[in-house]
C-alpha cells in the first residue's frame, strides 16, 4: 500500500471499533380487571343488598332506569391489575480501517 500524498510504502494499517449509536426498544405487558366486592361484603351486606335491588328494580322500575341511565356516565369503575416493561436495548458497531504513512504523517481511511 502506497501513501498517496508522498508515495511511500512505510503505512501503518489499524482498525478501530466505533459505536455508531443504540437502539432501545421496550414492551409493556398489562393485565387489569374490574374491581368487585371481596367476600367479607358478600357475607355481611351483599346477600340482602342483592334482594333489595332486585326489587327496586321490579316496583320503581322507571325511577330507576332514569337514574342510571344519567349517573351511569359519571360512575367511575375500580380496577385492579398488573404492568410489566421490558426494554431491550441493541448496540449498532462498525469497524474502521484508518491508514497512516509513517514517513509524513498522512492519515487516510480505507
Amino acid at each position: 500500500m502506497n501513501c498517496p500524498k508522498c508515495g511511500s510504502n512505510d503505512v501503518s494499517v489499524n482498525t478501530f471499533q466505533e459505536d455508531r449509536g443504540s437502539i432501545t426498544t421496550s414492551k409493556t405487558k398489562s393485565k387489569y380487571k374490574e374491581q368487585g366486592h371481596g367476600c367479607l361484603w358478600w357475607l355481611t351486606i351483599g346477600w340482602w343488598w342483592w334482594i333489595v335491588d332486585l326489587l327496586s328494580w321490579i316496583f320503581l322500575f322507571f325511577p330507576r332506569l332514569i337514574l342510571r341511565l344519567f349517573s351511569a356516565p359519571f360512575k367511575k369503575k375500580r380496577y385492579k391489575g398488573t404492568s410489566s416493561t421490558v426494554s431491550t436495548t441493541v448496540n449498532n458497531l462498525g469497524y474502521k480501517t484508518i491508514c497512516t504513512c509513517q514517513n509524513c504523517g498522512h492519515s487516510w481511511s480505507k
